[in-house]
């Protein structure tokens, strides 16, 4: 049965052209009125099921975006392994779980604008006055051990003269650092960044006294078949919109924001 929904697919490919072929799979999901997307449901708090079914902060960007278009989730769990072949076997018409774009599957799959930084952040009012991330002659900057950004503050220390790396036991510490005036700045990572008010994209948006700037990105994103251009680029634009209206920070605040506000 398999063979003969591509064979029909190839079929319809060539008939129709690819631009042609697009636009149908577009109207037939605006038809359906349902976004079907792959899930890995182990990826808290980005992707998980819980009392209202599917949950988290890649959730909350999935249906805000598919709001935008006029349409409704339907989450279908497929793991991390299976978002390509759930797409291929038209199982899935996105996929999006902490989702990290691969390069090597250009040529078959599009993937979208990040919706979401999660890599190292230097965070600190003097984060502002930085040109660029390794531009740190002089500062000291908190760093909780044994993490990621200890081991990238070693590297920087070895390259940058007068940086005096403070090594604390965790990540909260090391923004208690900057707070007591202990230090001038801290590498943590996007998540704690965000629960500090860190945005979930851009550097230096922030709430008010927190500068961030993105040292080291590890961006998510959403996947979609290539020949799937026409329902992309709505995705895109509804991306681009929660983007520019707020919406993004707000997700973001919810889940990564102080203890009690999820």
């Amino acid at each position: 049965m398999g063979v003969l929904v591509a064979a029909a697919g190839a079929g319809l490919f060539f008939l129709l052209g690819p631009a042609a072929l697009a636009e149908q799979r577009w109207q037939a999901i605006r038809e359906r009125g349902v976004l079907r997307v792959g899930v890995d449901p182990g990826v808290q708090p980005f992707s998980f099921f819980g009392p209202q079914g599917w949950e988290g902060f890649d959730a909350d960007v999935a249906r805000a975006a598919a709001g935008r278009l006029g349409l409704r989730v339907e989450a279908r769990p497929v793991g991390y392994d299976g978002f390509y072949d759930a797409l291929i076997a038209g199982h899935a018409d996105v996929a999006m779980s902490a989702l990290v774009a691969d390069q090597a599957r250009t040529a078959d799959f599009r993937y979208s604008r990040p919706y979401v930084d999660v890599g190292l952040r230097i965070v600190g009012a003097a984060a502002s006055s930085l040109a660029r991330p390794d531009d740190l002659h002089g500062r000291c900057v908190a760093v909780a051990l044994g993490s990621e950004g200890d081991r990238v503050a070693r590297w920087l220390e070895r390259r940058t003269p007068g940086l005096v790396r403070r090594v604390v036991p965790g990540e909260d510490d090391a923004l208690a650092a900057i707070r007591v005036g202990a230090c001038e700045l801290a590498i943590v990572g996007g998540q704690r960044a965000m629960r500090e008010g860190c945005p979930p994209l851009d550097g230096l948006n922030h709430s008010p006294g927190v500068r961030c700037l993105r040292l080291r990105p590890v961006e998510y994103v959403a996947a979609f078949l290539r020949s799937d251009a026409r329902l992309a680029d709505e995705f895109e634009r509804a991306l681009a919109g929660l983007e520019a209206d707020g919406t993004l920070d707000r997700i973001a605040r919810r889940w990564f924001g102080p203890p009690g506000e999820h």
